[in-house]
């Protein structure tokens, strides 16, 4: 591991023709930092963009938010719906910056994201200086990889990269009104439909997500559903669905025949077996009383079991804890399991998880208590 000033180099995020980006850590504070080593130009300073904290002559030292993680994590894969707010808020802050008069061109190892949030790196770096259009339909391309034709966004980016549309009709409100009206208008009305709700045009069957190219070597990360592979999966505790939602499995209520006749069968008392039976019954009731009294206590004392699961089964996986919701009692840092297994959450929120597997890159992955069992996909 290097070391430059104050600051641990962990890892290479992406090279930029001389610039070399690193993933670091203060030795002082511990905080995990970006440091644009041989970075040249005049670093801008904005909303949506990674604070600065130190220059030096040899790089630039930026902040990086507690629990982001690089857009390149997600090549390819990308989910549809998270990628149309991704690109929304990027060309928010890219129109920003071109008003400053700064042309910046992101790439996917230098954004940031955590959850809705998005941060850019590197802006004002000379190399990544250009045309913000052009860079961010190539970034919407490479994240949505195969299903891009079904990117709710596709026309609209085109038209910016061919210079017919501004970056502003991404995120302008009139704009999106305009163009819910145009749907409106161009939706022939039947008879029978004039009072059905209007479906959300953005709403669209999930999919399961496409494979990455062979090539590339991927450790991914996927929640399992409900129904997969023909399982059913029964959850550690109970909760009650978010209102508005349904529930991820109905319950079932069997109605079958009663076995017992609908009248009282009355049979004469055998005194032989009666003695036998007190007997047997008053076994049960102190067999009960003795598992009752001798169960052992739960040491969860009502926490959230996740399952985690590991494809191929035979592979196995080290999963660290990083970052813990508020009101969680748990340590960060520690070993939480090493799958396939089961690992207790206290609370419920998002944790931010490391997955290590051996000869594969480290992973972070934002995990959301109670949830589906997890699968470590490892090609």
């Amino acid at each position: 591991m290097e070391v430059l000033g104050n600051y641990w180099l962990r890892r290479i995020l992406v090279r930029i023709a001389s610039v070399v980006v690193y993933e670091g850590q203060d030795t002082h504070t511990g905080m995990p930092v970006m440091v644009l080593k041989g970075a040249q130009g005049v670093p801008a300073l904005g909303e949506g963009v990674l604070p600065f904290l130190e220059e030096t002559p040899e790089a630039w030292v930026l902040e990086w938010p507690i629990g982001a993680v690089p857009l390149s994590q997600y090549l390819g894969v990308a989910d549809l719906e998270r990628l149309e707010h991704w690109v929304r808020e990027m060309a928010r802050i890219l129109a920003s910056l071109k008003a400053q008069g700064v042309s910046h061109a992101p790439i996917p190892e230098l954004c940031l994201v955590k959850g809705k949030r998005v941060w850019l790196a590197g802006v004002g770096l000379k190399e990544l200086s250009g045309e913000p259009e052009k860079a961010l339909a190539a970034l919407a391309r490479a994240l949505a990889g195969e299903r891009y034709p079904e990117f709710p966004l596709r026309e609209t980016l085109e038209r910016i990269e061919a210079k017919e549309d501004p970056l502003e009709v991404l995120f302008s409100e009139p704009a999106h009104a305009h163009g819910v009206q145009e749907t409106e208008a161009l939706t022939p009305e039947t008879p029978g439909q004039e009072d059905r709700p209007l479906q959300d045009a953005s709403s669209k069957p999930e999919e399961e997500p496409r494979l990455p190219s062979a090539s590339r070597k991927v450790l991914s990360v996927d929640p399992v559903s409900e129904a997969s592979n023909g399982q059913e999966v029964s959850p550690t505790k109970e909760t009650t669905p978010p209102e508005g939602k349904t529930p991820s499995r109905p319950r079932v209520i069997r109605i079958e025949e009663p076995e017992e006749p609908p009248f009282t069968v009355v049979e004469p008392p055998r005194p032989r077996r009666r003695t036998l039976l007190l007997g047997l019954l008053g076994a049960v009731v102190l067999l009960g009383l003795a598992l009752l009294f001798l169960r052992p206590s739960s040491p969860s004392g009502g926490g959230y079991v996740m399952e985690f699961r590991t494809e191929p089964p035979t592979e196995r996986a080290e999963v660290v804890l990083l970052e813990v919701p508020q009101g969680s009692q748990m340590v960060p840092g520690r070993v939480l399991l090493v799958a396939p297994g089961k690992a207790e959450f206290d609370q419920e929120g998002v944790y931010r998880l490391r997955i290590r597997v051996a000869g594969r890159d480290p992973v972070d992955y934002l995990l959301e208590v109670p949830g589906p069992p997890l699968v470590i996909k490892v090609r």
